[in-house]
């Protein structure tokens, strides 16, 4: 069986594949923030809304190691 050394297309720096895995869990910390914005104030949001807000609320504390950030 073959061994699967990475998540993305070969030809990728380690920079990259960094790069790609912290905006990957942004967006997911950006979709549970649409989420519990919709469940706690009512409010339903678009994911450009959603990210706009995130983004300057959290972003600059954001720690993709960190799943609590």
């Amino acid at each position: 069986m073959a061994q699967i050394s990475r998540i993305y297309p070969s030809g990728t720096s380690p920079a990259q594949d960094a790069f790609l895995l912290r905006m990957q869990a942004q967006c997911e910390q950006i979709r549970q923030y649409q989420l519990a914005v919709r469940r706690d104030e009512g409010r339903w949001l678009s994911m450009d809304q959603a990210a706009m807000e995130w983004i300057e609320r959290y972003a600059a504390m954001f720690d993709p190691r960190d799943p609590n950030s």
